[in-house]
């Protein structure tokens, strides 16, 4: 063989080896991502999860009957009678 044939496949040689390198870190860096997509929806899901929650402690919190039970036992309020309930019309 040529001396240029020599330089040709040994360049050719060197590319491919390049390419399989980038190949292996395409791969490797795929993994990666793949990982944290998959720790990312786990984090999702339990924040929709804890979110559902916090909801569902909101509405019970702010159930009307609580509220005036609450109302009444730790503030002592009481519904006004109907002579002290005054109706504002503008």
């Amino acid at each position: 063989m040529n001396r240029g044939r020599l330089l040709g496949l040994g360049l050719l040689y060197l590319l491919v080896i390049g390419m399989a390198l980038m190949v292996v870190a395409n791969r490797h860096e795929a993994r990666q991502l793949f990982a944290e997509l998959q720790k990312l929806e786990k984090e999702n899901a339990e924040l929709s999860a804890e979110w559902s929650r916090l909801k569902l402690e909101q509405s019970t919190l702010l159930n009307q009957v609580l509220v005036e039970s609450r109302a009444k036992q730790e503030l002592g309020m009481q519904k006004p009678s109907a002579d002290n309930i005054r109706v504002i019309r503008e």
